[in-house]
């Protein structure tokens, strides 16, 4: 089983790595338009992700990492009820997700009602897995303290930088959720890149945890 969250916590980051990269190679290709978005902010996630060609690569690629992602938090909500620790992710993996694919089933389609749902999809999506990455945190803390699974401590340290990033690029962008309030567009667009970026390689040191841990 741990070999399974090895496998698909990985694949949480590959998946929507790949799929943003090539959709942006597309865009840089056919329309002339690079960009380093984490810097730059010249282009939004559902900018790259919602032109015609690339729409098809980056809803299917999404909704593959939406699939996984259950998948992930029903696997280790399972693993930590064997380990006899009560959790919550079933519920936390469903709650994000759904709000994940209702924002990737509204981009590409036009309208103020698809605008505010992407908004608000978006707006839960970060709290809901900003929340759910700390529970995880706090679980694995509870399960090392317990010496019911052997790990590095260095990845407990590595997880709390990563929500350290996560916490200060949610305060900075926090002014946006008000939607009268004029953010600069390409601030907005370099904390929804880095965030995102911030929320799937949380999945690298959690895989290697779950490849390389031992029970104790």
């Amino acid at each position: 089983m741990k070999k399974d969250i090895s496998i698909y916590a990985l694949l949480l980051f590959i998946i929507p790595v790949i799929t943003l990269f090539i959709c942006q190679q597309i865009v840089a290709y056919y329309h002339n338009f690079y960009t380093i978005p984490f810097i730059d902010g010249k282009a939004s996630i559902s900018m790259i992700g919602r032109g015609e060609k690339t729409i098809d690569i980056f809803k299917s690629g999404f909704f593959l990492y939406i699939f996984i992602s259950v998948l992930f938090y029903f696997k280790i909500s399972i693993f930590f009820l064997s380990k006899r620790i009560e959790n919550k992710f079933k519920i936390f993996g469903l709650i994000a997700n759904s709000f994940l694919c209702i924002y990737i089933i509204s981009i590409g389609k036009d309208g103020s009602m698809y605008e505010a749902l992407r908004r608000l999809a978006i707006i839960f999506y970060i709290v809901s897995i900003y929340i759910s990455h700390i529970y995880l945190i706090k679980i694995l803390k509870l399960l090392k303290h317990k010496k019911k699974i052997k790990f590095n401590s260095i990845y407990i340290k590595t997880f709390f930088i990563i929500i350290f990033l996560m916490t200060l690029l949610i305060i900075i962008g926090l002014p946006w959720v008000d939607p009268f309030f004029e953010y600069p567009n390409k601030l907005k667009n370099i904390i929804e890149w880095n965030y995102f970026l911030l929320t799937i390689i949380f999945y690298l040191p959690l895989s290697f945890i779950f490849y390389k841990s031992k029970n104790k």
